[in-house]
């Protein structure tokens, strides 16, 4: 469903199934993603209902606008939800996205049935690497998250609902050689470099900047501790294995708000929808549930 609000239409995905008896989860993507993650996101069927996510200006199928920050990103999701008219929400973002919350939590806690932030790091300082990077050569930003973020491979195929086929023009291999999506390159390793397709065609927006304006966002992003403290029950989780978060700067972080718990989830790093999402359906099903 494509949404006017008073700061731009806005793709609402999953809107026109919500059914107001069940519970409702609104799910905000990680820097330079869209809806396509929220449908890897499956709590019982009984209690919730699928996965609501609102694509920000220029991700998935919103149009493009001028919000470039993490405060404008949370106007513009406050916009959606005041025009929707919907409260009583398990708010829950991903990385950037876990920022958005921060942000959105501020302008109006009492919507929010809980908030949970996974691998969200607060301040987040962006490496010069991966903020040059993602303004030059996205495959190379995309490669420095997957180093650093992915700790083991899926074990099995991602939904194509979620991220489409890999057309056979799409990927050949001569000598270690590899064609891709974003041209042609050496790795040392083809099958990893195909097997992580599915999740690097998420960073593909329709504006190849996006992700370098989601990582500027991120790196000026700062929130008055006095308002900062004043939110309380937030849900921090971490993968365990996330080498793109720091767990020392987690910690400080929690001592921040109000009040906080964290859970980690084992086996994962910075991508758990990605590595093992039934790992991270149960922590999340799991911490929703005691909000019931």
């Amino acid at each position: 469903m494509l949404l006017k609000t008073s700061l731009g239409s806005a793709y609402v995905h999953n809107i026109d199934l919500i059914d107001k008896s069940k519970e409702i989860i609104l799910f905000i993507p990680g820097a330079g993603m869209d809806h396509r993650v929220a449908d890897l996101l499956h709590p019982d069927p009984k209690i919730f209902n699928k996965v609501l996510s609102i694509d920000l200006p220029g991700h998935g199928g919103s149009p493009p606008s001028s919000a470039s920050t993490i405060e404008e990103y949370a106007n513009f999701i406050s916009a959606c939800l005041k025009e929707l008219n919907l409260n009583n929400l398990h708010l829950c973002g991903h990385s950037m996205g876990g920022l958005v919350c921060m942000s959105l939590a501020s302008l109006n806690r009492k919507i929010f049935k809980s908030i949970s932030l996974f691998n969200c790091q607060y301040p987040l300082f962006v490496g010069s690497a991966l903020l040059d990077g993602s303004s030059r050569n996205l495959d190379g930003a995309a490669d420095f998250l997957t180093k650093y973020g992915i700790y083991k491979m899926p074990s099995i195929e991602k939904p194509k609902k979620a991220f489409g086929i890999k057309g056979s023009s799409f990927y050949k291999k001569t000598n270690g050689k590899v064609i891709t999506p974003y041209g042609f390159k050496d790795i040392d390793n083809p099958e990893r470099e195909i097997a992580l397709y599915d999740l690097k065609k998420l960073f593909n927006q329709v504006s190849k900047d996006i992700l370098a304006v989601d990582m500027n966002a991120c790196m000026g992003f700062r929130m008055d501790i006095k308002d900062i403290n004043k939110l309380n029950d937030i849900n921090i989780i971490i993968g365990e294995k996330d080498k793109l978060v720091s767990p020392k700067k987690i910690d400080e972080m929690i001592s921040m708000f109000g009040s906080a718990k964290l859970k980690k989830m084992e086996g994962v790093a910075h991508f758990p929808f990605f590595e093992d999402p039934k790992v991270l359906n149960k922590t999340l099903e799991n911490i929703f549930n005691t909000y019931i």
